[in-house]
């Protein structure tokens, strides 16, 4: 499919405005999948190029933030995923570790894109973490390598929005790539929407970003002209975009809704589709814990065909009705309708951290880089930040909550 074909099958005006041969697989009850001896397993999942870098990418690909067990990751092979994401902060280590025995051991390591992302505060210092992530995987090359959460409260020495556009980092990046051990470089970032859009203008100024993982949902492109803007920029200056977090804002719904069922999929299904249909997206990067869950994505994944304005509008729906459990951030409406300094928002994302994603170390760490002022929401009014929220938070229990979980 050509890169134009979203706009083709979806009109933007409609998209913004209106609010995944499975046979094979589908029919295999979960016990006998992810055993190393399943035959005729079915070829990989449908790919896209991942912008300038020329490297194709299944349209969805398994984020290891928990220790992937042996049978999840020959599930994922062979459920035709090719890309697996991890961090040097995943399951403290566990994560980078378990994949490295698992690749060694199958031999199957050329079969895939792995992902895998650090913290440094300086270039140099990105340059030398690059070996202990190396050893981390026991592989002799990575195919991105990421700056970790680009945007955090106490990150790095240099303001984080500029380092996409810094000299210095960029000649960090071409140093790795020159000795093969890295072949692509970029960063992931689950900052607020203002910071989220300065990063991605910065990192199209920049020139030596290849890759960008963002928390991305229909909605946050409907409501926020700037930073549809901003994905544009970096679709045309060639920077791979990498969707994450596209689940995070709905909450529990019924397997099946009335609107989803002509569809032939389930809501989560539907999302999937929804931001697969957007062609700026190469992959979307799912934590699929478990078998099930597996199973569902990678059906979506060959049923995709783009979504039209009406269905689109169908999963903004969900996203309203539903979208009460994350904040994907925003523009800071609640801070300023709450009437405090408190990073209320952040608070909430890290809770989520903690709770959904079995990241409590990487939550309290992002909770205690936050200033004292930063953190103290006992003065907010936060019936209207709830209020003005676009997903509708309920901020008096999340922050209760959080306080006792990351203080």
């Amino acid at each position: 499919m050509e890169p134009d074909t979203w706009r083709d099958n979806v009109d933007r005006r409609t998209f913004l405005k209106a609010g995944m041969a499975t046979a094979a697989v589908a029919g295999l009850p979960l016990d006998t999948l992810g055993e190393e001896t399943t035959a005729n397993k079915p070829p990989a999942l449908p790919t896209r190029l991942l912008g300038r870098t020329g490297k194709k990418v299944t349209i969805l690909n398994l984020g290891a933030g928990r220790e992937p067990s042996n049978r999840l990751l020959n599930a994922t092979y062979d459920m035709g995923v090719r890309y697996i994401d991890t961090a040097d902060c995943y399951a403290n280590g566990a994560s980078e570790e378990a994949l490295g025995k698992w690749m060694a051991k199958t031999g199957r390591r050329t079969e895939f894109c792995i992902v895998t992302k650090d913290h440094p505060r300086t270039p140099s210092q990105w340059v030398e973490m690059m070996e202990t992530r190396l050893a981390a995987l026991q592989t002799d090359y990575i195919d991105l390598f990421f700056i970790h959460a680009l945007g955090e409260p106490g990150q790095s020495d240099a303001d984080p929005t500029d380092i996409p556009q810094m000299k210095e980092w960029g000649a960090a990046a071409e140093k790795m790539k020159k000795t093969g051990k890295v072949h692509h470089v970029g960063f992931s970032t689950h900052s607020s929407m203002p910071l989220r859009i300065q990063l991605l203008n910065n990192a199209a100024k920049g020139g030596w970003v290849d890759a960008i993982m963002l928390s991305y949902d229909p909605p946050s492109v409907r409501d926020h002209a700037e930073f549809d803007k901003a994905l544009d920029t970096c679709h045309k200056a060639g920077i791979g975009l990498i969707c994450m977090k596209e689940m995070r804002s709905v909450g529990e719904v019924p397997r099946i809704l009335p609107q989803f069922k002509e569809m032939g999929l389930t809501p989560n299904q539907a999302v999937l589709h929804a931001v697969w249909s957007d062609e700026r997206i190469a992959t979307i990067c799912s934590a699929m814990p478990n078998l099930g869950i597996l199973k569902e994505n990678t059906t979506a994944a060959r049923k995709f065909k783009p979504l039209d304005g009406d269905k689109v509008g169908a999963v903004m729906e969900l996203y309203e009705r539903h979208g009460n459990t994350f904040c994907g951030g925003c523009d800071g409406r609640c801070q300023k309708a709450g009437c405090t300094k408190a990073a209320i928002s952040d608070i909430a994302r890290y809770l989520t951290y903690h709770e959904r994603d079995g990241m409590p170390e990487e939550a309290r760490a992002l909770f205690a880089a936050l200033s004292p002022e930063q953190r103290d929401w006992h003065g907010a009014d936060l019936a209207a930040a709830s209020a003005a929220c676009l997903s509708k938070l309920d901020f008096a229990a999340l922050l209760a909550r959080a306080e006792q979980k990351l203080a």
